[in-house]
């Protein structure tokens, strides 16, 4: 117990500790001689009750900056379920925790004064001391609420007895402690901050000279969405006016298969154009305790890396705080990387009282005094809750990311240096559960509450902010590239989510490239092809001498004479237990990747799907859209399946 109260602390600060807990074998020869008027004037003063406070919190912040660093290391096999956080924790959970633990002191001091009889440097150490032990054992994860409470009062009792026998001397120590421990504090804000501001600046200035008339890259990745619900693929309701327009100025890609059914991997393969075989990140890998340095993607070059030898800066800016991020290793060739701590609201909840407090207080109805409440000082999107913190998908209590953020992000960074082209990497999440986009944003006038209605105004919803980004950017000069990392099932095959299976719907998202004078406008192309050629594509677009991707540039289908023999797009996924309950469900039923790593290859008229297990379904998906009937046991379908297993045999 004690040296978890000394954990974090300045050499300064240890010493005085050291010097308070081994003196107690004096003190319990003496007699308790000061009276409790000394005491009082010793303990009791407001300035000392602070200093206290001071000294515990900042402590407790940092012991829970670094143990949320280590479980989160410690239990990546649960990753979709644990808190994500970076190296900034190691400064917020202080500074959080500070200014918590000061507010109960300002309450208890003023309490003390209206009731004299309460003594106040005992009941404020108590409760100081209930709270860091609650938040240490919290932070593994592996408590129940109830235990972890049962076993900080315990704590609590057992300091408080400690405290009571050398409350002077303890006062005293946590006194001088904490200016120093303000300072550390002060520390690392200024060396984490400092230091990730500094070596962004260093890497631009590093960087070789543009080529004279580089356009910019924006790459736009809206998590989750199905090609077929947006209105350029002749879905019924206009879902997406500002990506239609964006297509009937470039070229549209009409069958467009995602290179898995789930986020991870599918990014890994759209930052290294690769297939997921060959990039490894199937599944969620253990994080390396140093960071993933080269480590990382197989050590693959990424789309970011070559376009730094190109002379661009480049930018992520991810609103999947789970599966798009650097912490999962895609990170690599981002000179400046936006997951985690982008506002006040989310980096609140990522400490432990910050859950705790959007536990109990932001998981209100919409009509309690508490919600009206946030809403009227501004602060209505503390209460829009990433799905994957509020369901059984995972995560905890992540504020989600709406595009607007993701804007401003991107707007501000893009403004900060004009003199060299850019690439900016987005990632919205607007389109994936819980569906519909942000309360009080206005709703289309088909929505009616429905899945598929809440679905498609999640679709309207992104595409207004894509339309309010293009507004921010300069058109002529930037190759504009929109597309998705997997579908959604939304019933399709009693599958409601994503990530398990590789039926059309889960895996057939949009693609539009777009580059005024450089890219034909209003051209359609009906060859299947995988996303995963964005980098190749993006490298050729800007006439690079090194193209370190494989395959073809999809710049070749809008060619005078476009190849005839393109390669068949192929989908993967390795088995994997990161499926929502609710399709879960259908084990048994139809194969999923729950019981076996699962391979599809999509051609002109077929898709092939192998399930490792459950062997082979194939389907005409021109004839058949929602493939419903599973042709393996025909002529053609055995046939077709023949003559495709060969692309999907490594």
């Amino acid at each position: 117990m004690r040296r978890s109260i000394l954990c974090g602390t300045s050499s300064f600060s240890l010493l005085n500790w050291l010097k308070m807990i081994f003196s107690s074998r004096d003190a319990e020869k003496m007699p308790f001689i000061e009276s409790q008027r000394g005491i009082a004037e010793n303990s009791a003063s407001l300035s000392s009750l602070l200093s206290v406070c001071a000294s515990f919190g900042i402590v407790a912040g940092f012991g829970e900056g670094f143990g949320l660093l280590l479980f989160q290391r410690i239990n990546w096999r649960q990753w979709a379920r644990v808190m994500h956080v970076s190296k900034e924790i190691l400064w917020i959970s202080p500074v959080v925790d500070l200014c918590y633990f000061l507010l109960i002191g300002i309450i208890i001091a003023l309490v003390s004064r209206i009731i004299h009889r309460v003594p106040a440097a005992r009941v404020l150490v108590f409760f100081l001391a209930f709270l860091t032990a609650y938040d240490w054992v919290m932070l593994t994860g592996h408590f129940y609420r109830r235990a972890a409470l049962v076993f900080a009062l315990g704590i609590a009792v057992a300091f408080s007895r400690w405290f009571r026998k050398r409350e002077s001397r303890a006062v005293t120590a946590w006194r001088s402690s904490a200016p120093w421990l303000a300072a550390a504090l002060a520390f690392a804000i200024i060396g984490i901050q400092g230091g990730k501001w500094i070596s962004e600046s260093r890497a631009v200035s590093n960087l070789p000279a543009p080529a004279p008339g580089s356009p910019n890259v924006l790459v736009i990745v809206v998590d989750t969405l199905r090609a077929d619900h947006l209105s350029s693929y002749g879905y019924s309701r206009p879902t997406s006016p500002n990506v239609d327009k964006l297509a009937s100025n470039g070229v549209l890609f009409e069958n467009v298969i995602a290179p898995s059914s789930w986020s991870l991997p599918s990014h890994a393969s759209l930052v290294t154009g690769r297939a997921v075989h060959e990039h490894g990140m199937g599944n969620v890998e253990p994080m390396p305790w140093l960071g993933w340095g080269k480590s990382g993607l197989n050590g693959l070059p990424t789309l970011g890396e070559a376009l730094q030898k190109q002379g661009y800066r480049t930018g992520a800016f991810s609103a999947n705080r789970i599966y798009f991020t650097s912490n999962v290793g895609l990170g690599r060739g981002f000179i400046h990387f936006e997951d985690y701590f982008d506002g006040v609201g989310d980096s609140f909840v990522r400490t432990q009282f910050g859950r705790e407090f959007a536990r109990l207080y932001m998981n209100r109805s919409p009509k309690s005094k508490v919600t009206r409440t946030f809403r009227y000082f501004g602060l209505g999107p503390w209460l829009d809750k990433d799905s994957e913190g509020s369901g059984d998908y995972g995560g905890i209590y992540g504020i989600r990311k709406r595009a607007d953020e993701v804007n401003r992000e991107t707007l501000r960074w893009i403004s900060r240096d004009d003199r060299r082209p850019f690439f900016a990497f987005l990632n919205y999440l607007d389109v994936h559960f819980g569906y519909g986009g942000p309360a009080g944003y206005p709703k289309p006038a088909w929505d009616r509450g429905s899945t598929i209605d809440e679905y498609d105004a999640g679709v309207k919803y992104t595409d207004d902010f894509i339309g309010q980004l293009l507004h921010g950017v300069d058109l002529k000069d930037t190759i504009i590239v929109v597309t998705s990392d997997h579908g959604e099932g939304l019933g399709d095959h009693g599958l409601s989510f994503h990530g398990a299976a590789l039926y059309s719907d889960l895996v057939r998202v949009p693609l539009v490239i777009s580059w005024p004078g450089h890219v034909p406008a209003g051209i359609r192309i009906a060859q299947p092809v995988s996303n995963a050629d964005i980098a190749n594509t993006v490298l050729s677009l800007i006439g690079a001498k090194q193209n370190p991707f494989p395959g073809l540039t999809l710049a070749a289908l809008w060619a005078p004479s476009p190849p005839k023999d393109w390669p068949n797009p192929v989908s993967e996924l390795p088995q994997t237990n990161t499926i929502v309950t609710k399709d879960r469900a259908m084990q048994g039923k139809i194969p999923l990747a729950t019981d076996g790593w699962m391979i599809s290859v999509v051609s002109p008229e077929w898709q092939l799907i192998r399930h490792q297990k459950y062997g082979d379904q194939i389907f005409d998906w021109n004839a058949d859209p929602g493939e419903s009937a599973n042709l393996i046991n025909t002529p053609a379908g055995r046939a077709a399946a023949a003559a495709l297993a060969s692309e999907i045999s490594h």
